[in-house]
C-alpha cells in the first residue's frame, strides 16, 4: 500500500506532497519508460523479419520451380477427332505426330444361358457345381438343391473367389424363356475371355464366346497393326496414353508447351520485387516520424544490394550464347530498385530459344555449371536456414529483448522499493508538520489570550 497514491498525503501538512512524491517517481521511471518502448519497438522488428523470412521463401519457392528439368519438358498434345480418340501426354516426350485407325474397340465376354419361364425358375433338383473360367483361371460356385436363377446370380457376384465377372438375370420381354442368366467380364479385352465348364441340371447353355481374339481392340499407328486388351492404350506412341471411344481415324500430335514458362519467371520477378520493397519501406526515412524504418539498423538493410548481384549473374551453360544473363529475358532495373521483365522480349526469346533458357536457369550438370536459378535458390536456403542471416536477426533481437526485460524488472522492483521507503518518510513529514501546525496554532492562541488580557488591564 506504501507505493501507491496515499490520498491524504499533505492533508496535515498543508504541502502537495503526494505530487510532489508523483512528479519524483515519474522523473526515475523515464529509464524503464525508454526501455519498454525499446522492448515494443523490438517486437515489431521480430515480426518484420519473419515478414521478409516469408517472402524471401516465396521467391526461393519460384526459384526452385525455373531450376528443376521438369519445368522445361512441358508437353501438349492434340487429337484431330475426341470423339474417336482422346489422348495425355506425360512431360518430357520427345514431339511427334502420328495416324491412328481404330478399326474395332475392346469389348467385354459374355455367356448367356438358355431362358426359363420364370425369373423365380429353379435351376436345379439336387446340390451341384455352376463352373467358369476367365482367362484361363477357374472358379466353381458350390449351388444348393433347389436353387432359383435369381438367386444364382447372387450366389456367383457374391463369391469369394470371384474372378470378375457380373452375373444378372436378364428380362429379354416374351417367350417361354424370357428369363436369361448372363455373365459378363468385368474388363474387357482375350485375357478375359469367359468359358463356361459346368452348369446345374436344370439349365442350358446358349451362347459362347466363339473367338476371344475378336474382344481385344485393333489398331493401326503408321501402318502398323496392334491388337489390345483395352480401350486406353499407353505403348504404342511413346509418352502418349490414348482414350479410344469410337471406330475411326485420328492424327494424334504432340509438341512443346512454354506457356507455363513465362508464368514462373514472372512470378520469380514478383517475388523478388516484394522482397526489395518490403525492405525499402522498413528502412528509408520517414520524415514525419524523424526516423529510418524498423530494420535500418541491421544487417537487412544490405540484402536488396546482394540479390541485385544476383539478378546480374553470367551463366554460360548455354551453346548457343542466345541466353546467359537475365537481361537477355528483358530484364530491367527500376530507379526503386525493383525490376521489370519486358514482355515482348521474353515472348520472343520463349518462343525462339527455349533451350537456351533452360540452360540458363538448370545449367549443365556434366560440365559443373550451376544454372541461375540453382544459384538463387542455393542463396536464399542459406538466408533463411536456422542458421542464416534472418535466423540471426531474429535471435539478437530476441536476446536483446530478454536482456531489456530483466533489466526493467529488476530496475522496478528498486524503483518500487524506493518509493515505498520514501512513501513513508513523507507520511512521516506529513505527521510532523501537522503536529507543528498544531503547536504553531495553541500557541498562537496563547499569545492572543495573553495579549487580551494585558489589554483588558491597561483599560482599567
Amino acid at each position: 500500500m506504501a507505493t501507491g497514491t496515499i490520498s491524504t498525503l499533505g492533508v496535515g501538512s498543508g504541502l502537495e506532497l503526494q505530487s510532489i512524491l508523483d512528479q519524483l517517481k515519474a522523473v526515475d521511471k523515464e529509464l524503464i519508460t525508454r526501455k519498454e518502448n525499446e522492448v515494443t519497438a523490438l517486437g515489431v522488428q521480430l515480426n518484420e523479419f519473419t515478414v521478409v523470412n516469408n517472402l524471401l521463401l516465396t521467391m526461393k519457392s519460384a526459384a526452385l520451380d525455373l531450376s528443376l528439368s521438369s519445368t522445361y519438358f512441358n508437353r501438349t498434345v492434340t487429337s484431330s477427332d475426341e470423339s474417336v480418340a482422346t489422348a495425355t501426354v506425360i512431360s518430357g516426350t520427345a514431339e511427334q505426330s502420328g495416324s491412328v485407325s481404330v478399326e474395332r474397340l475392346a469389348s467385354k465376354s459374355a455367356w448367356l444361358a438358355s431362358g426359363m419361364s420364370e425369373k423365380d425358375s429353379l435351376v436345379n433338383t439336387v446340390e451341384g457345381l455352376f463352373r467358369y473360367s476367365l482367362g484361363g483361371a477357374e472358379v466353381s460356385v458350390t449351388v444348393p438343391a433347389d436353387t432359383k436363377l435369381s438367386d444364382l446370380a447372387d450366389l456367383i457376384n457374391s463369391d469369394q473367389n470371384n474372378a470378375g465377372v457380373t452375373a444378372k438375370v436378364i428380362d429379354t420381354g416374351s417367350g417361354s424363356e424370357r428369363y436369361q442368366l448372363m455373365l459378363q467380364a468385368d474388363a474387357p479385352g482375350s485375357t478375359n475371355s469367359i468359358s463356361i465348364a459346368e452348369i446345374p441340371d436344370l439349365m442350358a447353355m446358349q451362347r459362347q464366346e466363339a473367338n476371344a481374339e475378336a474382344l481385344d481392340a485393333k489398331l493401326v499407328v503408321d501402318n502398323v497393326t496392334y491388337y489390345r486388351g483395352s480401350n486406353t492404350v499407353d505403348d504404342v506412341m511413346p509418352g502418349v496414353t490414348l482414350n479410344f471411344q469410337k471406330i475411326g481415324d485420328v492424327s494424334i500430335a504432340v509438341a512443346s508447351d512454354n506457356s507455363g514458362l513465362a508464368e514462373k519467371i514472372t512470378s520469380f520477378v514478383t517475388a523478388y520485387n516484394d522482397v526489395v520493397q518490403e525492405i525499402s519501406n522498413n528502412t528509408k526515412y520517414d520524415s514525419e516520424k524523424g526516423s529510418f524504418g524498423i530494420l535500418a539498423r541491421t544487417t537487412l538493410r544490405d540484402l536488396p544490394y546482394a540479390l541485385q548481384n544476383l539478378m546480374t549473374k553470367s551463366v554460360d551453360a548455354d551453346s548457343a550464347k542466345k541466353v546467359t544473363t537475365f537481361f537477355d529475358l528483358g530484364l530491367e532495373f527500376n530507379r526503386d530498385g525493383t525490376i521489370s521483365i519486358n514482355q515482348d522480349v521474353l515472348s520472343a526469346a520463349i518462343a525462339a530459344t527455349p533451350d537456351s533458357i533452360s540452360a540458363f536457369f538448370t545449367g549443365d550438370q556434366e560440365k559443373g555449371i550451376s544454372g541461375f536459378a540453382d544459384t538463387v535458390n542455393d542463396y536464399l536456403r542459406e538466408a533463411t536456414g536456422g542458421s542464416g542471416q534472418i535466423a540471426a536477426e531474429k535471435t539478437g533481437a530476441q536476446t536483446r529483448i530478454d536482456d531489456l526485460n530483466l533489466s526493467i524488472e529488476a530496475q522496478t522492483q528498486r524503483l518500487d522499493k524506493r518509493y515505498e521507503i520514501l512513501t513513508k518518510q513523507f507520511v512521516e513529514l506529513d505527521r510532523y508538520m501537522s503536529q507543528m501546525k498544531s503547536m504553531g496554532n495553541y500557541l498562537t492562541g496563547q499569545f492572543d489570550s495573553l495579549s487580551n488580557m494585558l489589554s483588558g488591564s491597561s483599560n482599567k
